[in-house]
């Protein structure tokens, strides 16, 4: 593709994503015979239909498919630049912002940070998704997410991050267990059945011996989805899990669990944005880090 067919690109994705030629014009603001003539070009300089006509509009082929995830990041990222030089205005900006966390903030924090953005900026979104993905530096290049918020980053990495808070570490048993009282011994620790909370994508734990090394030794029975998950599968057997304060505190009545210090050192851990570097300067997006660090220290 030659540098001056560049602007085919967002008509690509358009199309791609519209499954209507009228509606991809529509949303480009051109005619439907300009999005049909750009569609031509294309189908040229990649020897391909790229789209079938249906009953409702069009559908991609299996190579248009292919291709749709380069040029949708193609686009994301040459919009990017245009933002970064424009002031943001988050009173008047209708941006959507998208951020991959973990499951403890969905219910925590980001309830805070909708209502504190709704005050400055009525019409600006989110999009919220869970934090399954192991690729953070791809996810965020490619502005997958704009940015996500998970424990701290370990080993070397391009990435920039924050912390925006501090987390203490409990171990959760249900109320009334039949081994475990008041307080737990590291010996009673890993001699108990345990429910971890996931990496889906290395399939290990969330916390694991990087974290703390006596956590290696723990007889892992379950990995849940995340820290909400763990609370239904606590409360009603004898196995055990570590949670964050924040999260006994929202639900662990309601499961009827009880919170223990931990049997050895690593009481806390850090909650960090995390972003890519190409975005640092960004006035959207530097606006956003602010927004979420003062709902973070709010809680």
């Amino acid at each position: 593709m030659k540098s001056t067919e560049l602007n085919l690109i967002p008509i690509f994705v358009a199309i791609y994503e519209e499954k209507n030629l009228s509606k991809a014009a529509l949303r480009m603001n051109v005619s439907q015979p300009a999005v049909s003539k750009a569609l031509k070009r294309l189908r040229e300089i990649y020897n391909d239909p790229l789209f079938h006509r249906n009953t409702t509009g069009v559908e991609p082929t299996v190579f248009s498919s292919d291709i749709y995830p380069a040029m949708s990041a193609a686009l994301k990222n040459f919009t990017s630049t245009l933002s970064a030089s424009r002031e943001f205005d988050p009173k008047i900006s209708n941006r959507i912002f998208s951020i991959a966390v973990v499951s403890t903030v969905s219910y925590s924090l980001i309830p805070k940070l909708m209502k504190q953005i709704r005050l400055c900026a009525p019409n600006i979104s989110l999009e919220v998704h869970p934090q399954f993905t192991e690729d953070l530096e791809s996810d965020l290049r490619l502005q997958r997410y704009d940015l996500v918020i998970d424990m701290a980053l370990r080993g070397r990495t391009v990435l920039k991050s924050e912390v925006i808070n501090t987390e203490s570490l409990r171990v959760v048993c249900r109320e009334n267990h039949p081994r475990i009282g008041d307080s737990i011994s590291l010996a009673e620790f890993l001699s108990e059945e345990h429910v971890a909370a996931s990496r889906w994508h290395s399939r290990s734990s969330l916390l694991n011996a990087d974290d703390i090394s006596e956590l290696e030794a723990r007889n892992i029975v379950i990995r849940a989805a995340g820290a909400f998950e763990m609370m239904p599968i606590i409360g009603s057997t004898d196995m055990i899990g570590m949670l964050p304060q924040s999260a006994i505190d929202d639900l662990g009545s309601y499961y009827k669990l009880k919170a223990l210090d931990l049997p050895f050192e690593g009481q806390q851990h850090d909650l960090c944005t995390i972003w890519h570097p190409s975005r640092t300067a960004e006035s959207g997006h530097r606006w956003l880090r602010q927004q979420i660090k003062k709902a973070a220290l709010s809680e």
